[in-house]
């Protein structure tokens, strides 16, 4: 009996393991944050189609995948797409360094979890980011190049002598008595071949291209074959919140197709400024089936556009952009007017809206929000209104409220681009 649990099970080497894994995933996701997915009433994500969206958190590829896959009961409709992760997940006791921190024992019965097999089973596929190439595998690296006999003065520049010679008490004298287990949490730091020379770094550089060439090449033979592929364009987290540049993967991958492959855009936007579990929201473009663009900057350019109409205006995007800039007091009234008066603006701007934002009044928004803005202490009572007390300037970032509404509030002002005026409109 054929296994139809999975839509594309006929290419899979284990698809009970791939389905439940899947299911897995998306019952936790669904258990963990609030989706609201915006897609196409005749949506169906075709064999050979390249997937790009805007990354912001850590969790997007789950929340992406559940939406995408479209699981109804237990039956997965959509072909289950191959994801491009950071290299170095793959690498066995990656747990145990991520984890530092947490007590012994915890850390070395996770870090003996085959993640490399977790990994192929739900499609995840590495590729090499020399952001996230660390010190200790830069170590590794220059080994397997043959500098192991070198001095470190011959091959670390003047950050990475700095750096060693902090955790050591005496600087070796070759390259391959380096202990690693000396050097703390140095060897895990990113950015590993920033501490190189660059003579050094230039030996290195053929085995890093060919190392990165062939996962590319693995890709393209996966759309090659009718699997479903996603890229990040933006390779790493947003940090600021704004959507950052778009590296050279997708133009790699879709250049050294054979033949052009369908794009589909999708975006993620999150509401992380209310009650309960975050809520995601996912939007779903229409897939694009070539891009006529004749050069790499054409190609990025029509990617952030794409990427950027679909990502959805939320509550939490309107209530940052008036705690950063609005008035420091207010009333009840004031700031239900100002949400009403967003929605519209991105309405009229033809971005896109927060399913929320349509089907819930601006009143009700605000009562909701205020009182949770009141309980993370961003607002308090003043008078017959509130006085905010966000702290200006605060770095954007995802673990406090205060980073959030800055992190939103840039990301409101990327999308402001997209219309010439709407960034005068946006002003509370």
């Amino acid at each position: 009996m054929s296994f139809d649990w999975l839509s594309d099970a006929e290419l899979d080497p284990h698809p009970p393991f791939t389905w439940l894994t899947a299911c897995c995933f998306d019952l936790a996701v669904r258990a963990v944050v609030r989706n609201a997915e915006i897609i196409p009433p005749d949506f169906r994500l075709e064999p050979g189609t390249l997937v790009v969206s805007n990354h912001l958190r850590d969790c997007d590829v789950p929340v992406l995948t559940a939406a995408l896959c479209r699981r109804k009961g237990l039956r997965i409709l959509n072909p289950l797409p191959f994801c491009a992760a950071r290299e170095d997940l793959f690498r066995r006791g990656f747990v145990r360094d991520l984890l530092q921190t947490w007590p012994r024992p915890v850390t070395w019965v996770l870090g003996r979890v085959p993640l490399g097999g977790l990994f192929r089973i739900l499609r995840v596929q590495p590729i090499r980011r020399i952001r996230e190439f660390t010190f200790g595998e830069t170590l590794v690296a220059l080994r397997t190049a043959g500098f192991g006999a070198s001095r470190p003065a011959e091959v670390l520049c003047a950050r990475g002598l700095r750096e060693l010679a902090g955790v050591m008490d005496a600087l070796p004298d070759r390259i391959d008595a380096i202990d690693e287990r000396r050097i703390g949490r140095l060897r895990l730091a990113h950015w590993g071949l920033r501490r190189l020379r660059v003579a050094v770094l230039r030996a290195l550089a053929p085995a890093f291209r060919a190392t990165i060439s062939g996962q590319i090449g693995r890709l393209v033979e996966l759309i090659s074959t009718g699997r479903v592929v996603y890229l990040a364009p933006e390779g790493v987290v947003s940090r600021s919140g704004r959507f950052g540049g778009v590296r050279a993967g997708p133009w790699q991958v879709y250049r050294r197709c054979a033949k052009a492959p369908p794009v589909l855009p999708v975006a993620l936007s999150y509401d992380p400024l209310c009650s309960g579990r975050m809520r995601a929201i996912v939007a779903i473009g229409k897939t694009i089936p070539s891009i006529g663009a004749e050069c790499r900057r054409d190609f990025d350019a029509r990617l952030r556009v794409e990427i950027l109409r679909l990502s959805a205006v939320t509550c939490s995007h309107l209530v940052s952009r008036f705690i950063a800039v609005g008035p420091r007091q207010f009333t009840t009234r004031r700031f239900a007017g100002w949400l009403h008066h967003g929605r519209r603006a991105a309405r009229d701007a033809g971005l896109t809206l927060d399913p929320l934002l349509r089907h819930v009044t601006a009143a009700e928004l605000a009562d909701e929000r205020l009182a949770w803005l009141a309980r993370r202490d961003l607002i308090v009572p003043a008078g017959s209104g509130w006085r905010n007390r966000w702290p200006s300037g605060v770095e954007p970032a995802w673990k406090t409220p205060a980073g959030v509404v800055s992190y939103l509030h840039n990301a409101l002002d990327d999308l402001a681009t997209l219309d010439s005026g709407l960034a005068g409109k946006l002003a509370p």
